[in-house]
Protein backbone atom coordinates (compact mmCIF):
# COMPACT_ATOMS: atom_id res chain seq x y z
CA UNK A 1 0.00 0.00 0.00
CA UNK A 2 1.50 3.32 -1.12
CA UNK A 3 1.92 6.11 1.40
CA UNK A 4 -0.92 8.62 1.31
CA UNK A 5 0.04 12.19 0.40
CA UNK A 6 -2.32 14.99 1.34
CA UNK A 7 -3.60 17.18 -1.46
CA UNK A 8 -1.76 20.26 -0.17
CA UNK A 9 1.55 18.45 -0.88
CA UNK A 10 0.45 16.31 -3.79
CA UNK A 11 -0.85 19.28 -5.80
CA UNK A 12 1.71 21.80 -4.61
CA UNK A 13 2.74 24.15 -7.47
CA UNK A 14 6.13 23.39 -9.02
CA UNK A 15 6.34 26.29 -11.49
CA UNK A 16 5.52 29.99 -11.46
CA UNK A 17 2.64 29.36 -13.86
CA UNK A 18 1.07 27.00 -11.31
CA UNK A 19 0.82 29.70 -8.60
CA UNK A 20 -2.90 30.45 -8.26
CA UNK A 21 -4.06 33.84 -7.07
CA UNK A 22 -0.53 35.29 -6.86
CA UNK A 23 0.06 36.15 -10.49
CA UNK A 24 1.55 39.56 -9.63
CA UNK A 25 4.30 37.93 -7.54
CA UNK A 26 5.05 35.26 -10.15
CA UNK A 27 5.32 37.82 -12.97
CA UNK A 28 7.63 40.09 -10.96
CA UNK A 29 9.98 37.24 -10.01
CA UNK A 30 10.13 35.90 -13.59
CA UNK A 31 10.98 39.35 -14.92
CA UNK A 32 13.71 39.73 -12.30
CA UNK A 33 15.23 36.41 -13.45
CA UNK A 34 14.93 37.42 -17.10
CA UNK A 35 16.67 40.79 -16.61
CA UNK A 36 19.20 39.50 -14.06
CA UNK A 37 17.96 42.01 -11.42
CA UNK A 38 17.63 39.56 -8.57
CA UNK A 39 17.81 41.03 -5.07
CA UNK A 40 20.03 39.37 -2.49
CA UNK A 41 17.16 39.04 0.03
CA UNK A 42 13.40 38.65 -0.32
CA UNK A 43 10.58 38.86 2.23
CA UNK A 44 7.28 37.12 1.39
CA UNK A 45 4.37 38.35 3.58
CA UNK A 46 0.73 37.32 3.71
CA UNK A 47 -1.93 35.16 5.39
CA UNK A 48 -1.38 31.46 6.01
CA UNK A 49 -1.77 28.98 3.19
CA UNK A 50 -1.58 31.42 0.27
CA UNK A 51 1.69 30.13 -1.22
CA UNK A 52 4.57 32.05 0.41
CA UNK A 53 6.83 29.06 1.09
CA UNK A 54 5.83 27.48 -2.22
CA UNK A 55 6.86 30.64 -4.08
CA UNK A 56 10.17 30.64 -2.20
CA UNK A 57 10.86 27.02 -3.24
CA UNK A 58 9.95 27.72 -6.86
CA UNK A 59 12.22 30.79 -6.93
CA UNK A 60 15.12 28.86 -5.35
CA UNK A 61 14.76 25.97 -7.79
CA UNK A 62 14.46 28.24 -10.83
CA UNK A 63 17.52 30.44 -10.22
CA UNK A 64 19.65 27.31 -9.66
CA UNK A 65 18.22 25.42 -12.67
CA UNK A 66 20.90 24.32 -15.17
CA UNK A 67 18.54 24.29 -18.19
CA UNK A 68 16.11 27.15 -17.55
CA UNK A 69 13.32 27.30 -20.17
CA UNK A 70 12.55 30.09 -22.59
CA UNK A 71 9.71 31.32 -20.39
CA UNK A 72 12.08 31.35 -17.38
CA UNK A 73 10.69 28.31 -15.63
CA UNK A 74 12.71 25.52 -14.03
CA UNK A 75 13.15 22.48 -16.27
CA UNK A 76 12.52 20.02 -13.44
CA UNK A 77 14.88 17.41 -14.93
CA UNK A 78 18.42 18.72 -14.41
CA UNK A 79 20.58 17.60 -11.51
CA UNK A 80 19.84 20.70 -9.42
CA UNK A 81 16.06 20.43 -9.92
CA UNK A 82 16.04 16.67 -9.30
CA UNK A 83 18.06 16.91 -6.07
CA UNK A 84 15.84 19.71 -4.82
CA UNK A 85 12.63 17.80 -5.54
CA UNK A 86 14.07 14.82 -3.63
CA UNK A 87 15.02 17.06 -0.68
CA UNK A 88 18.69 16.18 -1.26
CA UNK A 89 20.04 19.56 -2.41
CA UNK A 90 23.18 20.88 -0.70
CA UNK A 91 22.65 24.40 -2.05
CA UNK A 92 19.05 25.11 -0.97
CA UNK A 93 18.44 25.10 2.78
CA UNK A 94 15.05 25.42 4.47
CA UNK A 95 14.86 26.46 8.12
CA UNK A 96 11.97 26.93 10.48
CA UNK A 97 12.58 30.05 12.57
CA UNK A 98 10.06 28.87 15.14
CA UNK A 99 12.48 26.15 16.29
CA UNK A 100 15.75 27.78 15.19
CA UNK A 101 15.38 31.23 16.65
CA UNK A 102 18.43 31.66 18.86
CA UNK A 103 21.62 33.61 18.31
CA UNK A 104 23.61 30.37 17.92
CA UNK A 105 21.35 29.23 15.07
CA UNK A 106 21.97 32.49 13.24
CA UNK A 107 25.72 32.22 13.81
CA UNK A 108 25.69 28.81 12.13
CA UNK A 109 24.08 30.34 9.05
CA UNK A 110 26.52 33.27 9.08
CA UNK A 111 29.44 30.82 9.13
CA UNK A 112 27.99 28.69 6.31
CA UNK A 113 27.31 31.49 3.83
CA UNK A 114 31.02 32.13 3.40
CA UNK A 115 31.46 28.89 1.48
CA UNK A 116 30.40 28.85 -2.19
CA UNK A 117 27.88 26.26 -3.45
CA UNK A 118 29.15 22.81 -4.46
CA UNK A 119 27.17 22.98 -7.70
CA UNK A 120 24.90 25.52 -9.29
CA UNK A 121 24.98 29.29 -9.08
CA UNK A 122 23.69 30.17 -5.64
CA UNK A 123 23.49 28.99 -2.08
CA UNK A 124 19.93 29.79 -1.00
CA UNK A 125 18.46 29.96 2.52
CA UNK A 126 14.66 29.82 2.95
CA UNK A 127 13.70 30.91 6.48
CA UNK A 128 10.03 30.32 7.25
CA UNK A 129 8.12 32.13 10.03
CA UNK A 130 11.00 34.56 10.32
CA UNK A 131 9.07 36.76 12.78
CA UNK A 132 9.74 34.08 15.42
CA UNK A 133 13.43 34.99 15.57
CA UNK A 134 14.51 36.67 18.80
CA UNK A 135 15.75 40.25 18.79
CA UNK A 136 19.29 39.02 19.46
CA UNK A 137 19.07 36.60 16.55
CA UNK A 138 17.85 39.37 14.26
CA UNK A 139 20.74 41.60 15.28
CA UNK A 140 23.25 38.79 14.70
CA UNK A 141 21.76 38.31 11.23
CA UNK A 142 21.70 41.98 10.18
CA UNK A 143 25.17 42.42 8.71
CA UNK A 144 25.05 39.20 6.70
CA UNK A 145 21.56 40.01 5.40
CA UNK A 146 22.66 43.47 4.27
CA UNK A 147 25.89 42.43 2.51
CA UNK A 148 25.85 38.69 1.80
CA UNK A 149 28.38 37.07 -0.56
CA UNK A 150 27.51 37.23 -4.26
CA UNK A 151 26.72 33.51 -4.32
CA UNK A 152 24.16 33.71 -1.48
CA UNK A 153 20.43 34.52 -1.53
CA UNK A 154 18.01 34.80 1.39
CA UNK A 155 14.24 34.22 1.08
CA UNK A 156 12.28 35.00 4.24
CA UNK A 157 8.58 34.22 4.78
CA UNK A 158 6.21 35.42 7.50
CA UNK A 159 2.55 35.75 8.35
CA UNK A 160 3.16 38.65 10.78
CA UNK A 161 5.14 41.34 9.05
CA UNK A 162 4.58 43.86 11.85
CA UNK A 163 6.70 41.76 14.24
CA UNK A 164 9.83 42.02 12.12
CA UNK A 165 12.39 44.68 12.99
CA UNK A 166 12.41 47.72 10.66
CA UNK A 167 16.14 47.17 10.13
CA UNK A 168 15.36 43.76 8.62
CA UNK A 169 12.51 45.11 6.46
CA UNK A 170 14.73 47.81 4.99
CA UNK A 171 17.23 45.19 3.80
CA UNK A 172 14.69 43.03 1.94
CA UNK A 173 12.65 43.22 -1.23
CA UNK A 174 9.12 42.80 0.11
CA UNK A 175 6.31 40.92 -1.67
CA UNK A 176 2.79 41.01 -0.24
CA UNK A 177 0.73 37.89 -0.96
CA UNK A 178 -3.05 38.30 -1.03
CA UNK A 179 -5.86 35.96 -0.13
CA UNK A 180 -6.94 33.66 -2.94
CA UNK A 181 -10.39 34.33 -4.42
CA UNK A 182 -13.29 31.95 -3.90
CA UNK A 183 -13.72 31.28 -7.62
CA UNK A 184 -10.01 30.46 -7.95
CA UNK A 185 -10.19 27.97 -5.08
CA UNK A 186 -13.38 26.39 -6.48
CA UNK A 187 -11.77 26.00 -9.92
CA UNK A 188 -8.71 24.31 -8.40
CA UNK A 189 -10.88 21.95 -6.34
CA UNK A 190 -12.86 21.01 -9.45
CA UNK A 191 -9.64 20.06 -11.25
CA UNK A 192 -8.58 17.92 -8.29
CA UNK A 193 -12.02 16.24 -8.24
CA UNK A 194 -11.58 15.33 -11.91
CA UNK A 195 -8.10 13.96 -11.26
CA UNK A 196 -9.13 12.02 -8.16
CA UNK A 197 -12.46 10.85 -9.56
CA UNK A 198 -14.43 12.55 -6.79
CA UNK A 199 -18.02 13.64 -7.39
CA UNK A 200 -18.73 17.04 -5.86
CA UNK A 201 -21.60 19.52 -6.06
CA UNK A 202 -20.72 23.10 -6.95
CA UNK A 203 -22.47 24.40 -3.84
CA UNK A 204 -20.37 22.08 -1.68
CA UNK A 205 -17.11 23.35 -3.20
CA UNK A 206 -18.26 26.96 -2.71
CA UNK A 207 -18.88 26.31 0.98
CA UNK A 208 -15.36 24.84 1.33
CA UNK A 209 -13.86 27.86 -0.44
CA UNK A 210 -15.77 30.33 1.72
CA UNK A 211 -14.78 28.50 4.90
CA UNK A 212 -11.11 28.52 3.83
CA UNK A 213 -11.11 32.34 3.95
CA UNK A 214 -8.65 32.77 1.09
CA UNK A 215 -6.22 30.03 2.11
CA UNK A 216 -5.66 27.29 -0.49
CA UNK A 217 -3.98 24.98 2.00
CA UNK A 218 -6.97 25.17 4.36
CA UNK A 219 -9.32 24.47 1.46
CA UNK A 220 -7.33 21.39 0.42
CA UNK A 221 -7.21 20.12 4.01
CA UNK A 222 -10.99 20.41 4.34
CA UNK A 223 -11.42 18.79 0.93
CA UNK A 224 -9.34 15.78 2.00
CA UNK A 225 -11.26 15.35 5.23
CA UNK A 226 -14.69 15.64 3.65
CA UNK A 227 -13.91 13.45 0.65
CA UNK A 228 -12.59 10.71 2.94
CA UNK A 229 -15.66 10.74 5.17
CA UNK A 230 -18.00 11.09 2.24
CA UNK A 231 -16.57 8.08 0.36
CA UNK A 232 -15.50 10.28 -2.56
CA UNK A 233 -18.87 12.02 -2.90
CA UNK A 234 -19.22 15.61 -1.71
CA UNK A 235 -22.78 16.89 -1.34
CA UNK A 236 -23.93 20.28 -0.13
CA UNK A 237 -25.78 18.82 2.88
CA UNK A 238 -22.79 16.69 3.86
CA UNK A 239 -20.43 19.66 3.75
CA UNK A 240 -22.80 21.83 5.79
CA UNK A 241 -23.12 19.18 8.48
CA UNK A 242 -19.39 18.50 8.81
CA UNK A 243 -18.14 22.09 8.59
CA UNK A 244 -20.83 23.39 10.98
CA UNK A 245 -22.00 26.00 8.50
CA UNK A 246 -25.50 27.48 8.65
CA UNK A 247 -27.52 26.63 5.56
CA UNK A 248 -28.28 29.72 3.49
CA UNK A 249 -31.78 28.31 2.82
CA UNK A 250 -32.68 29.39 6.36
CA UNK A 251 -31.93 33.01 5.48
CA UNK A 252 -34.16 32.82 2.41
CA UNK A 253 -36.98 31.42 4.55
CA UNK A 254 -36.54 34.03 7.30
CA UNK A 255 -36.49 36.82 4.70
CA UNK A 256 -39.71 35.49 3.15
CA UNK A 257 -41.32 35.58 6.60
CA UNK A 258 -40.12 39.14 7.20
CA UNK A 259 -41.46 40.32 3.84
CA UNK A 260 -44.82 38.71 4.70
CA UNK A 261 -44.71 40.39 8.16
CA UNK A 262 -45.08 36.95 9.74
CA UNK A 263 -43.08 37.30 12.98
CA UNK A 264 -44.25 33.91 14.30
CA UNK A 265 -42.75 32.05 11.35
CA UNK A 266 -39.48 34.00 11.65
CA UNK A 267 -39.29 33.06 15.35
CA UNK A 268 -39.87 29.42 14.39
CA UNK A 269 -36.92 29.39 12.01
CA UNK A 270 -34.75 31.11 14.63
CA UNK A 271 -35.69 28.46 17.20
CA UNK A 272 -34.80 25.67 14.78
CA UNK A 273 -31.41 27.27 14.08
CA UNK A 274 -30.61 27.67 17.78
CA UNK A 275 -31.57 24.05 18.47
CA UNK A 276 -28.98 22.95 15.92
CA UNK A 277 -26.29 24.47 18.13
CA UNK A 278 -25.67 27.76 16.33
CA UNK A 279 -25.24 30.94 18.32
CA UNK A 280 -27.52 33.93 17.89
CA UNK A 281 -24.72 36.16 16.63
CA UNK A 282 -23.93 33.61 13.90
CA UNK A 283 -27.55 33.93 12.76
CA UNK A 284 -27.48 37.75 12.86
CA UNK A 285 -24.20 37.95 10.92
CA UNK A 286 -25.44 35.45 8.35
CA UNK A 287 -28.74 37.31 7.95
CA UNK A 288 -26.91 40.62 7.44
CA UNK A 289 -24.71 38.98 4.83
CA UNK A 290 -27.88 37.68 3.15
CA UNK A 291 -29.40 41.19 3.06
CA UNK A 292 -26.15 42.53 1.65
CA UNK A 293 -26.24 39.95 -1.14
CA UNK A 294 -29.88 40.79 -1.90
CA UNK A 295 -29.03 44.49 -2.09
CA UNK A 296 -26.14 43.80 -4.45
CA UNK A 297 -28.38 41.60 -6.59
CA UNK A 298 -30.62 44.55 -7.39
CA UNK A 299 -27.95 46.31 -9.44
CA UNK A 300 -26.06 44.92 -12.43
CA UNK A 301 -22.99 46.86 -11.32
CA UNK A 302 -22.77 45.14 -7.93
CA UNK A 303 -24.14 41.68 -8.70
CA UNK A 304 -20.66 40.66 -9.87
CA UNK A 305 -19.42 41.15 -6.29
CA UNK A 306 -21.38 38.10 -5.14
CA UNK A 307 -18.96 35.21 -4.66
CA UNK A 308 -21.58 32.47 -4.99
CA UNK A 309 -22.53 29.84 -7.53
CA UNK A 310 -24.67 30.66 -10.55
CA UNK A 311 -27.71 28.82 -9.21
CA UNK A 312 -27.50 30.68 -5.89
CA UNK A 313 -27.03 33.99 -7.70
CA UNK A 314 -30.32 33.39 -9.54
CA UNK A 315 -32.02 32.61 -6.24
CA UNK A 316 -30.77 35.88 -4.77
CA UNK A 317 -32.03 37.79 -7.81
CA UNK A 318 -35.50 36.24 -7.48
CA UNK A 319 -35.89 37.23 -3.83
CA UNK A 320 -34.27 40.64 -4.39
CA UNK A 321 -37.09 41.49 -6.81
CA UNK A 322 -39.58 41.14 -3.92
CA UNK A 323 -37.69 43.38 -1.49
CA UNK A 324 -37.32 47.15 -1.79
CA UNK A 325 -33.96 48.86 -1.21
CA UNK A 326 -35.49 50.71 1.78
CA UNK A 327 -36.42 47.39 3.38
CA UNK A 328 -32.95 45.91 2.88
CA UNK A 329 -31.06 48.98 4.07
CA UNK A 330 -33.19 49.32 7.21
CA UNK A 331 -32.85 45.60 7.98
CA UNK A 332 -29.07 45.88 7.59
CA UNK A 333 -29.06 48.76 10.07
CA UNK A 334 -31.21 46.84 12.55
CA UNK A 335 -29.01 43.74 12.19
CA UNK A 336 -25.83 45.74 12.72
CA UNK A 337 -27.25 47.29 15.91
CA UNK A 338 -28.28 43.83 17.15
CA UNK A 339 -24.78 42.51 16.50
CA UNK A 340 -23.29 45.35 18.57
CA UNK A 341 -25.76 44.85 21.43
CA UNK A 342 -25.52 41.04 21.41
CA UNK A 343 -22.25 40.76 23.34
CA UNK A 344 -23.45 43.13 26.07
CA UNK A 345 -26.93 41.67 26.40
CA UNK A 346 -27.82 39.29 29.24
CA UNK A 347 -30.78 37.85 27.34
CA UNK A 348 -29.10 37.24 24.00
CA UNK A 349 -31.99 35.42 22.40
CA UNK A 350 -34.34 38.28 23.23
CA UNK A 351 -31.95 40.69 21.51
CA UNK A 352 -32.19 38.68 18.29
CA UNK A 353 -35.97 38.35 18.57
CA UNK A 354 -36.40 42.10 19.03
CA UNK A 355 -34.32 42.66 15.91
CA UNK A 356 -36.58 40.26 13.98
CA UNK A 357 -39.69 42.11 15.19
CA UNK A 358 -38.26 45.41 13.98
CA UNK A 359 -37.35 43.90 10.62
CA UNK A 360 -40.79 42.35 10.31
CA UNK A 361 -42.52 45.75 10.33
CA UNK A 362 -39.96 47.75 8.35
CA UNK A 363 -42.18 47.85 5.24
CA UNK A 364 -45.17 49.13 7.21
CA UNK A 365 -43.12 51.93 8.79
CA UNK A 366 -41.59 52.93 5.46
CA UNK A 367 -44.99 53.02 3.74
CA UNK A 368 -46.52 55.06 6.57
CA UNK A 369 -43.66 57.56 6.49
CA UNK A 370 -43.98 57.89 2.72
CA UNK A 371 -47.73 58.54 2.97
CA UNK A 372 -47.23 61.23 5.61
CA UNK A 373 -44.54 62.91 3.52
CA UNK A 374 -46.82 62.98 0.46
CA UNK A 375 -49.68 64.40 2.55
CA UNK A 376 -47.49 67.19 3.95
CA UNK A 377 -46.17 68.02 0.50
CA UNK A 378 -49.72 68.14 -0.90
CA UNK A 379 -50.90 70.44 1.91
CA UNK A 380 -47.97 72.82 1.49
CA UNK A 381 -48.53 72.95 -2.29
CA UNK A 382 -52.24 73.73 -1.88
CA UNK A 383 -51.67 76.52 0.62
CA UNK A 384 -48.91 78.24 -1.34
CA UNK A 385 -50.17 81.17 -3.41
CA UNK A 386 -48.91 81.67 -7.00
CA UNK A 387 -46.18 84.31 -7.23
CA UNK A 388 -46.75 87.07 -9.80
CA UNK A 389 -43.71 88.74 -11.40
CA UNK A 390 -43.11 92.21 -9.95
CA UNK A 391 -40.47 94.69 -11.00
CA UNK A 392 -41.07 96.88 -7.99
CA UNK A 393 -38.79 96.65 -5.00
CA UNK A 394 -40.64 96.39 -1.70
CA UNK A 395 -39.25 98.02 1.41
CA UNK A 396 -40.68 96.75 4.68
CA UNK A 397 -40.47 98.88 7.84
CA UNK A 398 -41.38 97.21 11.12
CA UNK A 399 -42.20 99.29 14.15
CA UNK A 400 -43.61 98.47 17.51
CA UNK A 401 -47.15 99.44 16.50
CA UNK A 402 -47.46 99.47 12.67
CA UNK A 403 -45.82 98.09 9.55
CA UNK A 404 -45.71 99.87 6.18
CA UNK A 405 -44.88 98.76 2.65
CA UNK A 406 -43.25 101.33 0.32
CA UNK A 407 -43.34 100.72 -3.45
CA UNK A 408 -40.52 102.28 -5.51
CA UNK A 409 -41.16 102.55 -9.30
CA UNK A 410 -38.51 100.76 -11.33
CA UNK A 411 -36.26 102.81 -13.66
CA UNK A 412 -36.51 101.89 -17.39
CA UNK A 413 -33.04 102.13 -19.05
CA UNK A 414 -34.55 102.30 -22.58
CA UNK A 415 -35.68 105.91 -22.26
CA UNK A 416 -33.52 108.85 -21.21
CA UNK A 417 -35.86 110.15 -18.59
CA UNK A 418 -34.48 110.62 -15.16
CA UNK A 419 -35.93 108.25 -12.58
CA UNK A 420 -38.87 109.70 -10.70
CA UNK A 421 -38.32 110.93 -7.22
CA UNK A 422 -39.30 108.80 -4.32
CA UNK A 423 -42.84 109.43 -3.16
CA UNK A 424 -42.67 110.87 0.32
CA UNK A 425 -46.25 109.85 1.08
CA UNK A 426 -46.34 106.19 0.27
CA UNK A 427 -49.46 104.13 0.65
CA UNK A 428 -49.58 102.56 4.04
CA UNK A 429 -50.74 99.00 4.59
CA UNK A 430 -51.49 98.59 8.27
CA UNK A 431 -51.27 95.15 9.80
CA UNK A 432 -53.89 94.79 12.43
CA UNK A 433 -53.06 93.69 15.92
CA UNK A 434 -54.20 90.17 16.62
CA UNK A 435 -54.44 88.49 19.97
CA UNK A 436 -54.70 85.12 18.29
CA UNK A 437 -51.69 84.08 16.26
CA UNK A 438 -51.46 81.44 13.58
CA UNK A 439 -53.08 78.17 14.60
CA UNK A 440 -51.02 75.05 15.07
CA UNK A 441 -52.33 73.59 11.80
CA UNK A 442 -50.84 76.44 9.75
CA UNK A 443 -47.50 76.53 11.55
CA UNK A 444 -44.69 74.60 9.89
CA UNK A 445 -42.86 72.03 11.99
CA UNK A 446 -39.73 73.46 13.60
CA UNK A 447 -36.61 71.78 14.91
CA UNK A 448 -33.60 72.89 16.89
CA UNK A 449 -31.53 73.26 13.73
CA UNK A 450 -32.63 76.15 11.45
CA UNK A 451 -30.55 74.79 8.59
CA UNK A 452 -32.77 71.70 8.43
CA UNK A 453 -35.91 73.86 8.41
CA UNK A 454 -34.70 76.34 5.78
CA UNK A 455 -36.67 74.69 3.00
CA UNK A 456 -39.79 74.49 5.16
CA UNK A 457 -39.56 78.17 6.20
CA UNK A 458 -39.46 79.25 2.57
CA UNK A 459 -42.88 77.65 2.13
CA UNK A 460 -44.33 79.61 5.10
CA UNK A 461 -47.32 81.63 3.87
CA UNK A 462 -48.85 82.71 7.15
CA UNK A 463 -49.58 86.30 8.18
CA UNK A 464 -46.92 88.76 9.35
CA UNK A 465 -47.55 90.02 12.90
CA UNK A 466 -46.48 93.08 14.77
CA UNK A 467 -43.53 92.55 17.07
CA UNK A 468 -44.86 93.52 20.48
CA UNK A 469 -44.85 91.99 23.95
CA UNK A 470 -48.21 90.27 23.56
CA UNK A 471 -47.38 88.58 20.27
CA UNK A 472 -43.87 87.74 21.50
CA UNK A 473 -45.30 85.70 24.39
CA UNK A 474 -47.70 83.90 22.07
CA UNK A 475 -44.88 83.08 19.61
CA UNK A 476 -42.73 81.95 22.56
CA UNK A 477 -45.45 79.48 23.65
CA UNK A 478 -46.06 78.32 20.09
CA UNK A 479 -42.37 77.59 19.56
CA UNK A 480 -42.25 75.57 22.80
CA UNK A 481 -45.27 73.50 21.75
CA UNK A 482 -43.52 72.56 18.50
CA UNK A 483 -40.46 71.11 20.28
CA UNK A 484 -40.03 67.30 20.08
CA UNK A 485 -41.91 65.22 22.64
CA UNK A 486 -38.70 63.99 24.28
CA UNK A 487 -37.64 67.59 25.03
CA UNK A 488 -39.67 67.62 28.24
CA UNK A 489 -37.08 69.63 30.16
CA UNK A 490 -36.87 72.38 27.52
CA UNK A 491 -40.65 72.72 27.36
CA UNK A 492 -40.72 73.19 31.14
CA UNK A 493 -38.03 75.89 30.88
CA UNK A 494 -40.04 77.73 28.21
CA UNK A 495 -43.07 77.71 30.52
CA UNK A 496 -41.00 78.85 33.51
CA UNK A 497 -39.14 81.81 31.95
CA UNK A 498 -40.81 84.48 29.85
CA UNK A 499 -39.00 86.98 27.60
CA UNK A 500 -39.40 90.74 27.51
CA UNK A 501 -39.15 93.19 24.59
CA UNK A 502 -36.97 96.23 25.25
CA UNK A 503 -37.01 99.64 23.57
CA UNK A 504 -34.56 98.53 20.86
CA UNK A 505 -36.87 95.62 19.92
CA UNK A 506 -34.36 93.12 21.35
CA UNK A 507 -35.68 90.09 23.19
CA UNK A 508 -34.31 89.88 26.73
CA UNK A 509 -34.43 86.71 28.81
CA UNK A 510 -33.19 86.36 32.38
CA UNK A 511 -32.48 82.86 33.69
CA UNK A 512 -31.24 81.54 37.02
CA UNK A 513 -28.08 79.59 36.11
CA UNK A 514 -25.41 79.05 33.49
CA UNK A 515 -26.89 75.63 32.77
CA UNK A 516 -30.25 77.18 31.87
CA UNK A 517 -28.48 79.78 29.75
CA UNK A 518 -26.63 77.04 27.85
CA UNK A 519 -29.94 75.23 27.25
CA UNK A 520 -31.56 78.31 25.75
CA UNK A 521 -28.39 79.09 23.78
CA UNK A 522 -28.69 75.72 22.03
CA UNK A 523 -32.07 76.83 20.57
CA UNK A 524 -31.26 80.52 20.15
CA UNK A 525 -30.76 80.46 16.37
CA UNK A 526 -33.91 78.43 15.76
CA UNK A 527 -35.98 80.69 18.05
CA UNK A 528 -34.76 83.94 16.45
CA UNK A 529 -35.34 82.48 13.00
CA UNK A 530 -38.86 81.39 13.99
CA UNK A 531 -39.89 84.79 15.38
CA UNK A 532 -38.25 86.70 12.54
CA UNK A 533 -40.15 84.73 9.90
CA UNK A 534 -43.49 85.56 11.52
CA UNK A 535 -42.87 89.23 12.34
CA UNK A 536 -40.74 90.36 9.41
CA UNK A 537 -38.36 91.93 11.93
CA UNK A 538 -34.66 91.39 12.51
CA UNK A 539 -34.60 90.34 16.13
CA UNK A 540 -31.89 89.26 18.51
CA UNK A 541 -32.08 87.31 21.77
CA UNK A 542 -30.10 88.44 24.81
CA UNK A 543 -29.85 85.78 27.54
CA UNK A 544 -28.55 86.74 30.99
CA UNK A 545 -27.86 84.33 33.85
CA UNK A 546 -28.81 86.12 37.11
CA UNK A 547 -27.17 83.90 39.74
CA UNK A 548 -27.66 86.29 42.70
CA UNK A 549 -31.34 86.99 42.29
CA UNK A 550 -33.20 83.89 41.21
CA UNK A 551 -36.58 85.58 41.48
CA UNK A 552 -37.79 83.01 43.98
CA UNK A 553 -37.26 80.13 41.55
CA UNK A 554 -36.27 76.83 43.14
CA UNK A 555 -33.31 74.64 42.12
CA UNK A 556 -33.91 71.78 39.73
CA UNK A 557 -36.02 69.02 41.22
CA UNK A 558 -35.08 65.32 40.79
CA UNK A 559 -37.83 64.98 38.17
CA UNK A 560 -36.43 67.96 36.24
CA UNK A 561 -32.95 66.43 36.36
CA UNK A 562 -34.32 63.14 35.04
CA UNK A 563 -36.19 64.93 32.25
CA UNK A 564 -32.99 66.70 31.24
CA UNK A 565 -31.05 63.40 31.20
CA UNK A 566 -33.75 61.79 29.05
CA UNK A 567 -33.55 64.74 26.69
CA UNK A 568 -29.79 64.28 26.34
CA UNK A 569 -30.01 60.50 26.03
CA UNK A 570 -33.43 58.95 25.17
CA UNK A 571 -32.09 55.48 26.08
CA UNK A 572 -32.38 56.45 29.76
CA UNK A 573 -36.17 56.45 29.40
CA UNK A 574 -36.01 52.84 28.18
CA UNK A 575 -33.72 51.98 31.10
CA UNK A 576 -36.19 53.49 33.61
CA UNK A 577 -39.10 51.50 32.18
CA UNK A 578 -37.19 48.22 31.92
CA UNK A 579 -36.04 48.21 35.55
CA UNK A 580 -39.14 50.00 36.97
CA UNK A 581 -36.96 52.76 38.46
CA UNK A 582 -38.56 55.42 40.62
CA UNK A 583 -37.36 58.82 41.80
CA UNK A 584 -36.36 58.81 45.46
Amino acid sequence: MADYIVSARKYRPMRFSDMLGQEQVATTLKNAIRTGHLAHSFLFCGPRGVGKTTAARILAKTINCENISADYEACGSCGSCTSFQQNASFNIHELDAASNNSVDDMRVIVDQVRFPPQSGKYKIYIIDEVHMLSTSAFNAFLKTLEEPPAHCKFILATTEKHKILPTILSRCQIFDFRRIGIETIVGHLKNICITEGTAAEDEALHIIAQKADGGMRDALSMFDRLSNFGDGNLTYAWVLENLNVLDYDYFFKVTDALLAEDAAKAFGWLDEILKKGFEGDDFVLGLCEHFRNLLFSKDSGTVKLLEVSDSLRQKYAAQASLATPDFLVNCLKIGNEADIQYKQSKNKRLTVEIALIKMCYVNAVVQQSGAESKKKLSNSTNTQQPVQPNLQKPAIHTESSTATVVNEPAFNPENNETPPKKDTTPPVVAIAKSKKLITASTLTQQSADPAKDEAKEKLYTGEVYILNQENLLLLWSNFASELPEESVGMKRLFNTFKPALNEKLDIELTVSSDLQKAQFDSLQNALVHYIGQRTGASVSLIIVANKQDTGGKKPYSPQEKLDRLIELNPNIKTLVKRFNLEID
